[in-house]
């Protein structure tokens, strides 16, 4: 019957109260009430305990529907949230609305209230209201019809104190949020590549530059290894010796139904095991005489370690001397002894020339594209690429999507009629050669929608200022006030 709760919520509050829906209020229990028990008080309203304890579960069920995981926390993390004073501010903005009504002088008759609860569809019966069907529904949801029909009359009053607010926005305010949006330029572009930069490096200027940056120029760590693979034998084994190997594990051998497989039904995988068991014996035994070193392999130096994540990342970790206990490797067992470690040596001049050029280089180009850029920008005669928006998302010619993308942003971020962009391989000189508010908005409606929201969050904000001043505010609970 949880279900029937959240229907009543739905039905008979939210989507009577406008003012709760755009988002300041939220959506919670309202009862004017004057009782024992408050929490809080604004102006001349009272926030009892009982309220706040169903905000805050209100606020958990909404929370354990939102966000992930959200249900596996238990109560200490749930209040470490904070939602009770969540559920406190919620309460105390829908006190401000409460006392502006009282002010107001607005008020709910009996008359109103019968006729919200009788137009439910929850509690009528054939499409008429049925008042056995009310008191069942209520009390399956643990309400009393009391509660129930003041917490009505509180909507309504709310309902009533919304409706003196404008909730929609004017022609003249959705052109003024649009009209900035529907600005489209004529464009017109050259590229310059970095390619054609006249750029000569000299050795001298390298090895300057190598001398101020050795210490960024280093080698690889090189690791000298001596390993041991250990594969499994492949030559005809005994089937006495199989099948006492399979009856000692037989519980390893199981269908997918999980019923014991006969030793004819398991032989392969039989001989697969045992020959992996033997293998990983006999890699024991070599990784002991490694150890001790009884057994001196050749060594083998790597940058680039060829073992895969798991083996490459344990080599990482070991030291000089070392030496790993046997690992699972192609259908078998590796041995490793690590016997040196080679980190932080520096490149030679030579051995670092090829990175320092490109890095001269690359940064030379882009020296020279600005330079040119800023030479050219105001006679360039450049290519008409058509009309753009702020909307455009396509490419254009000479660009990738990400550097198109950056140039329309650059461009309606600056207002220079002319002006260029560097990217990391040319650079882009644009002029605007015609401007003018006549771009479709491919999103017009979401766009409305918003304005209509940003026009409500504003209005929510200056009027809660405004009723703070109003009305002031005591909290009797220590642990609840800010």
């Amino acid at each position: 019957m949880q279900k029937h709760k959240k229907y009543l919520v739905v039905t008979i509050w939210i989507s009577t109260i406008a003012f709760i829906a755009a988002g300041m209020i939220g959506w919670g229990q309202y009862s004017f009430s004057m009782a024992s028990g408050s929490v809080a008080k604004v102006g001349r309203v009272l926030i009892t305990s009982e309220e706040l304890e169903m905000e805050r579960k209100r606020l958990v069920d909404a929370y354990s529907q939102s966000i992930p995981n959200f249900k596996d926390l238990d109560e200490k993390q749930i209040a470490a949230m904070g939602l009770e004073k969540t559920a406190l501010r919620m309460l105390i903005n829908q006190a401000y609305l409460k006392n502006l009504a009282l002010d107001l002088g607005l008020g709910v008759s009996d008359a109103e209230i019968a006729t919200e609860i009788q137009k439910s569809a929850l509690f009528q019966k054939d499409g008429h209201f049925d008042v056995d069907l009310y008191k069942k529904v209520l009390q399956d949801n643990h309400y009393r019809p009391a509660l129930f029909e003041e917490n009505v009359k509180n909507a309504l009053i709310l309902q009533k104190v919304s409706g003196l607010f404008p909730s929609a926005t004017t022609p003249l305010e959705k052109e003024a949020f649009t009209y900035p949006l529907k600005i489209q330029d004529r464009i017109s572009i050259k590229i310059l590549e970095a390619s054609h930069a006249p750029i000569q490096l000299e050795e001298s200027a390298l090895k300057a530059y190598y001398d101020q940056h050795k210490n960024t120029y280093k080698k690889p760590t090189r690791y000298t290894l001596q390993t041991l693979w250990i594969k499994p034998k492949t030559a005809t084994l005994d089937q006495s010796i199989l099948r006492k190997y399979y009856q000692d594990r037989k519980s390893n051998y199981t269908d997918a139904q999980g019923k014991l497989e006969t030793f004819e039904k398991a032989k392969d995988r039989v001989i697969h095991d045992y020959n992996q068991a033997q293998a990983k014996e006999n890699a024991l035994k070599q990784y002991l005489a490694l150890k001790r070193g009884n057994l001196n392999p050749k060594k083998e130096s790597f940058t680039d370690l060829p073992y895969g994540t798991d083996i490459d990342t344990k080599i990482i970790a070991m030291q000089p001397g070392e030496v790993l206990k046997p690992l699972e490797y192609k259908e078998g067992y590796l041995v490793v002894k690590l016997v040196e470690k080679s980190s932080g040596l520096l490149k030679s001049f030579q051995e670092a020339k090829s990175e320092i050029m490109a890095t001269l280089q690359a940064e030379a180009q882009q020296k020279w594209l600005k330079q040119e850029a800023q030479k050219q920008v105001k006679n360039f005669q450049g290519n008409d690429i058509g009309v753009l928006s702020p909307e455009f998302y396509g490419t254009i010619q000479g660009l990738d999507v990400k550097d198109s993308r950056s140039l329309v942003d650059h461009i309606f971020k600056h207002p220079s009629k002319e002006g260029f962009v560097v990217f990391k391989d040319k650079a882009v000189l644009y002029k605007v050669s015609q401007q003018d508010f006549q771009h479709k908005l491919g999103n017009e409606s979401y766009l409305t929608e918003m304005a209509t929201n940003l026009k409500a969050q504003d209005f929510d904000r200056v009027l809660v200022a405004m009723l703070k001043n109003k009305y002031p505010i005591t909290i009797y609970v220590k642990s609840l006030q800010e």
